[in-house]
């Protein structure tokens, strides 16, 4: 008789992270929900940029980007969008080593409206969005922090 315990055979999430497949403009995209980022990597590959998602730190685990490896995607980005939730402590460490790692990298983050000012302080620099952002909106920043030109929506 099968078990009934689905804890015991989930399948293990092996992240391997692989090379750039266009050469446009690179968007790291950090985001848990996996539908809004998906919805915001569609909208910036319609805009024309090639786009890596990341889900950040699932569970217990910790994001390569915090270890000695580093990682891949965020290396070789362009540009990086990060709505982890940096209320917290995982987020601010991911937030904490891109900056680290690679400070000429544009950094866009997804904030709480009511952000303390530690977290100003340790978004100094970074391009900030009040949360909760649409894809829209996600695509316009980045085409502004990029120097793209930004398309205006037709007016009624």
């Amino acid at each position: 008789m099968p078990s009934t315990s689905s804890a015991a055979h989930e399948p293990t999430i092996a992240l391997k992270p692989q090379p750039w497949r266009w050469k446009h403009p690179r968007v790291l995209v950090e985001h848990p929900d996996e539908k809004l980022g998906m919805d915001i990597a569609s909208g910036l590959r319609y805009a024309g940029y090639s786009v890596a998602i990341c889900p950040g730190p699932r569970g217990h685990a910790r994001c390569p980007l915090t270890g000695p490896a580093g990682c891949a995607p965020a290396h070789d980005a362009d540009v990086v969008v990060s709505s982890l939730g940096v209320e917290q402590d995982s987020a601010r460490e991911i937030v904490h080593e891109l900056r680290t790692r690679y400070p000429e990298t544009p950094l866009l983050v997804e904030v709480p409206a009511d952000a303390d000012a530690e977290l100003r302080a340790l978004l100094d620099g970074c391009h900030l969005m009040t949360a909760p952002v649409t894809p829209e909106q996600v695509v316009l920043t980045v085409q502004r922090v990029a120097g793209d030109p930004v398309e205006e929506e037709p007016r009624a």
